[in-house]
Parts: C-alpha cells; sequence; structure tokens
C-alpha cells in the first residue's frame, strides 16, 4: 500500500483530491463516496481536473446538490443526471464544459433529487462505465455513503474512493480503492496520510477466474462478426456493395461512447448542406422501405423519447425525427415500421390502433425515405447495440439487409431538406452520419 500527502485538519480537499488523481491513470470509472457533499464533490473536481489535463473527464453529481460540481455548471439549463436516467435526455445536453480546465466537464445532479432507488441499480451504468474505458476516458460520480444501492452503482464501476471516517455498510472492501480521511488510518504509520490502493485491474482477478471461459467464448463469436463489418481502415463510408464495411461510427462519450456524447466528437465538423448527391446508396432508391406509420407529433425531444420508451417494444424501426410545421415551429414526429409497400404499412397501423398504442383513429401511413446510417452489425449484437444508443438519446433502430448483416438507423424523412434539420443534432454524437435510402427488414 502506498500513501499520498493528506493536510492536517481542516482538511484541504482539493490538494488531497490532487494527490490522489496522479494515481489513477489505470482506471475509467470511480464512484467518490461521502456523507459532505462539499467535501466529497472537491475531491472528485479535483480528481477530475488532474486527470483531465490527460484525457477527457466526466464528473457526475448524484448528491442534491454538491456545491463544489454545481458551481461549475455555466448554464440556466435544469436537467442533469436525474433527468438522463428516468425521462431520457442525452448525456450530452447535461454534460458541460468546464473552461481553462483541459478535457473536463461536468454533469448536475438535475431537476430533482435522484431516486436512489431507481437510479442507482440501473444496469445502464454498465454500459456507460464500458463507453467510457472503450474511449480511455475516465467518469467520476461523487453520491452519498447513505444512499440505498450504493454498493450497486459501485459494483457498475472499478471501484470506490472513500471521503471522511463513514464506511458504507453494504460496500464490499475489495472494492475500495482508496480512501480521503480526518483521522489517519489504523496501520499507516505516516500521522498524515491517505491510504491509496494501488490501481488494479478494472477486471479483478477474481471475476477473471470465474468467467474468462465464457466470456472469450461469447467475444470471440461476436467480435469476429462485429470486426467483418468494421474495417479499422478510416475514409468516408460508402454504401451499396460495400456498405456492410462500414465501420464503427459512434463515439459513446461523444457521449464517451453516445455521451459517445458525454464529450461532443462532432462538436467542429461542420455542417455542409446535403443534396442529391449527399444519398451513398442512391442505386437502392428503388428499394426503399419508405413507407412508415407516423405516431404522433411532438414539440419537444423529451416527448419524443417517452413515448419511445413507452410503446418502443410495439415498434418495429421505432424512431423520432425533428420536422418544421408551416409556421417554422420545430416538432418531433414518432414514427415506426420501415416497408417497401404502402399496404405493410398500413397493416402495421391497424395492429398498432388494436393494441392502443394509437388511437382508434390516431396514426397515418407516410412516406419516408431517407435516414441516417451510423453504424452495423452482425444480428446478434443489434439489441446491445441499440440499447446503447437509446439510453443517450438517439432513437437508433435496425434493419436487416440481404447478407445478413444489420444496419442501425436513425430518423426517417420525407426529403433531404427535411434531414438537413436533424443532421447538426446528430453530429454532436456520431462522427460521419451518411444519409441513405432507408431499405431492410425490420427485426
Amino acid at each position: 500500500m502506498t500513501t499520498t500527502a493528506r493536510p492536517r485538519r481542516g482538511v484541504d480537499w482539493e490538494a488531497a483530491g490532487a494527490a490522489l488523481g496522479e494515481s489513477l491513470d489505470a482506471y475509467n470509472a470511480l464512484v467518490v463516496i461521502g456523507v459532505d457533499p462539499v467535501a466529497t464533490g472537491r475531491v472528485a473536481v479535483a480528481i477530475g481536473r488532474v486527470q483531465a489535463m490527460k484525457r477527457r473527464v466526466a464528473v457526475g453529481d448524484l448528491f442534491a446538490e454538491s456545491p463544489p460540481i454545481q458551481e461549475l455548471v455555466q448554464t440556466e439549463d435544469p436537467h442533469g443526471l436525474v433527468d438522463s436516467f428516468l425521462y431520457g435526455v442525452s448525456l450530452s445536453r447535461i454534460a458541460y464544459a468546464v473552461p481553462d480546465s483541459g478535457q473536463l466537464f461536468v454533469m448536475p445532479s438535475g431537476t430533482e433529487p435522484p431516486t436512489y432507488e431507481d437510479i442507482l441499480p440501473n444496469p445502464r451504468w454498465h454500459r456507460l462505465t464500458a463507453g467510457f474505458k472503450e474511449v480511455g476516458a475516465l467518469l467520476v460520480l461523487a453520491a452519498p455513503a447513505s444512499a440505498p444501492h450504493i454498493e450497486d452503482l459501485v459494483a457498475a464501476t472499478d471501484g470506490a474512493i472513500l471521503i471522511g471516517d463513514h464506511v458504507p455498510s453494504n460496500l464490499p472492501v475489495i472494492h475500495v480503492v482508496s480512501a480521503v480521511r480526518e483521522t489517519p488510518p489504523k496501520g499507516i504509520e505516516t500521522p498524515e496520510s491517505v491510504a491509496v490502493v494501488p490501481p488494479k485491474r478494472p477486471w479483478r482477478a477474481k471475476r477473471a477466474g470465474t468467467y474468462a471461459g465464457l466470456v472469450l467464448t461469447f467475444l470471440l463469436a461476436v467480435f469476429a462478426g462485429w470486426l467483418a463489418t468494421r474495417p479499422l481502415a478510416s475514409g468516408p463510408k460508402r454504401i451499396g456493395k460495400q456498405v456492410d464495411t462500414t465501420k464503427h461510427v459512434a463515439d459513446a462519450g461523444a457521449a464517451l461512447r453516445p455521451d459517445t456524447a458525454v464529450v461532443p466528437s462532432g462538436e467542429n465538423i461542420p455542417v455542409i448542406p446535403l443534396t442529391e448527391s449527399t444519398v451513398q446508396n442512391p442505386a437502392d432508391s428503388a428499394q426503399a422501405a419508405a413507407f412508415a406509420v407516423e405516431l404522433m407529433a411532438t414539440n419537444t425531444q423529451a416527448g419524443a423519447i417517452l413515448k419511445l420508451q413507452q410503446d418502443g417494444n410495439h415498434l418495429p424501426a421505432a424512431t423520432f425525427a425533428p420536422v418544421l410545421d408551416a409556421q417554422g415551429s420545430q416538432w418531433f414526429k414518432v414514427i415506426g415500421g420501415a416497408a417497401i409497400e404502402r399496404a405493410t404499412a398500413e397493416s402495421l397501423l391497424i395492429e398498432l390502433r388494436k393494441q392502443k398504442v394509437v388511437d382508434p383513429t390516431g396514426g397515418s401511413v407516410v412516406r419516408l425515405p431517407y435516414a441516417f446510417l451510423i453504424d452495423s452489425g452482425p444480428p446478434t449484437a443489434v439489441p446491445e447495440m441499440v440499447g446503447m444508443y437509446l439510453d443517450h438519446g438517439i432513437p437508433a433502430y435496425a434493419l436487416k439487409q440481404e447478407n445478413g448483416t444489420a444496419w442501425l438507423l436513425v430518423g426517417a424523412f420525407t426529403s433531404i431538406e427535411q434531414s438537413q434539420l436533424y443532421l447538426e443534432t446528430l453530429r454532436a454524437s456520431v462522427k460521419q452520419p451518411a444519409l441513405v435510402y432507408r431499405k431492410g427488414r425490420t427485426f
């Protein structure tokens, strides 16, 4: 066990966090746990500032609220982690860059206090932390030691950093990475010190020994198919005969793999007006799966996301797309289905009315031939891929191609001009969305 300097009483939490931050290069997701939201927040921010000089870092507030984190949010937008987990607000919308702090972003708690029973055990944390690991970024979450299910949150990360002398009763000691204490921990001879466990591999040896065989078997099978559709060579996408060589284009931390949108990768990409020549697969126009069912229109993206969350299981190829009405106001239309024949979409509408997904006289069949291609992969990977994008407010859906692979698409548009409205927003989360004619079969 190594040690780092710890200040005398009153503790200089920033200095302690900064010293600790130097030793955390091997980690990608940590939970900073304490009773005091000020002390806990100061340590979390200090860790983030140090690490942000080396890589992208997002510091999230799971208190309600931690002042050291909240004071870094320079916006009137009240949304935060609670809104993302409960209402589907994209992480790209709630991650705010901290000026003059390297690649540091902060995520406030949100419009209401966290409901820990719902948020902390959420399986989405596992996907989110995996995204940070994939891009080599760091997620730091400041959370109260008394929060129910704090151990579930820690289990989804690389471990916990304890602030103060309180240890959550349900937190296994093996998950504790380090501790910053006001009183010297037993067994440490230096009277002013904080115990720092040397960085462990995020995949702990115990788990590796138990699951290695199963994981390797699964990963080899999926990864082989995945690589077949994702060459490592860079360059523009090619659709048509070579479409399934489209490489993986979402950076799920511009949300940090979605966040991928926590740190927008498309931030500096200029938006070039789309034209007919922009469509990547013009030869597919005759076989485009152009017909769909429009379920509803809402004036907020959050409303469209909520509709997908409520009824997505009943909707093939469920997505939404922004449109402008005659007065120039923006609406979000919720859409389901992708069919070559109009009759197929009409049958879907009848079924959706029977299931009361729409009112008995609600919904309509519309022609929407265009969409943005954002990814491709083997059908076995589709549920996880779609779920990952949906977690970050990106309304992705999959269409199965004739050669057995799947396209991941976003939106459905009646014209090239209409698709332009969504392009800038999409580029905040996806590096190279490609405008295509929708084609393929729904899953």
